[in-house]
């Protein structure tokens, strides 16, 4: 083979290679965009959700909106004077939220209290990205149903050394950046913001064990926290 022919092939592969490199670099960017998930339309979600607008929201009632946290509340049996409506969904995020306010401001309630966002810090969004969903819920909880007291909970500490979900691991400081943008959106848009993080962490920044079941969900002595934190503030009064 001629000397001309194999400097032609050296060339080739060498521009090659830097094809398969940036193809490469692309394909890893994209692997990074398709980690953004903020999907939330699965089967339990569907069927909870579905079973909740069975029951009409009205404008005497109490929403607690939220994810797992809110739903394995016993709200009803804890507030027995006060008409609450459970509408937490275990997995939910902020883009599922959002999704299902319709049938919930279509009733006026006379409150929502929410509380979102661990789940979507445990897909790896942004606290950024997660505050602005944040911001399109009060948004529009405003606009459909502006005679609604809407208050925002912040989100509560977890347990690092025995959360038992990986990809809840080592998101303490994502939970507290994400609080601090609740903090704002409720001075931004005037709304009551309870700081549950500081109620169950005081001084510090993890969830007591004793109060936890894996690290992220309150057993019955954290929700014994929560109730009498609302019943000595009389949170459902106001």
């Amino acid at each position: 083979m001629g000397k001309n022919m194999l400097n032609h092939l050296k060339r080739s592969k060498t521009l090659w290679g830097i094809v398969f490199l940036f193809s490469g670099l692309a394909g890893n960017a994209s692997g990074q965009e398709a980690k953004v998930d903020t999907s939330y339309d699965n089967n339990y979600y569907l069927n909870k959700r579905t079973m909740y607008e069975t029951v009409e929201v009205k404008p005497w009632h109490v929403v607690f909106l939220g994810n797992s946290i809110t739903e394995r509340g016993l709200w009803n049996e804890w507030f027995p004077s006060v008409p609450v409506v459970n509408r937490g969904i275990g997995g939910d995020n902020c883009w599922g939220v959002y999704a299902r306010l319709n049938p919930i401001l279509k009733g006026k309630p006379a409150a929502i209290f929410m509380m979102i966002g661990i789940n979507d810090l445990g897909r790896g969004l942004s606290a950024d990205m997660i505050a602005s969903k944040y911001a399109q819920i009060i948004q529009k909880v405003k606009s459909d149903s502006p005679g609604t007291r809407l208050v925002l909970q912040t989100v509560l500490p977890i347990n690092e050394s025995t959360v038992r979900y990986d990809y809840m691991k080592g998101k303490t400081s994502a939970i507290k950046t994400l609080n601090e943008h609740i903090r704002e959106l409720g001075n931004r848009y005037n709304l009551q913001v309870i700081d549950l993080f500081r109620v169950f962490a005081g001084d510090g920044d993890q969830l007591p064990e004793e109060f936890c079941v894996d690290g992220l969900h309150l057993n019955e002595k954290g929700y014994q926290i929560w109730v009498k934190y609302f019943k000595e503030h009389k949170v459902l009064c106001q």
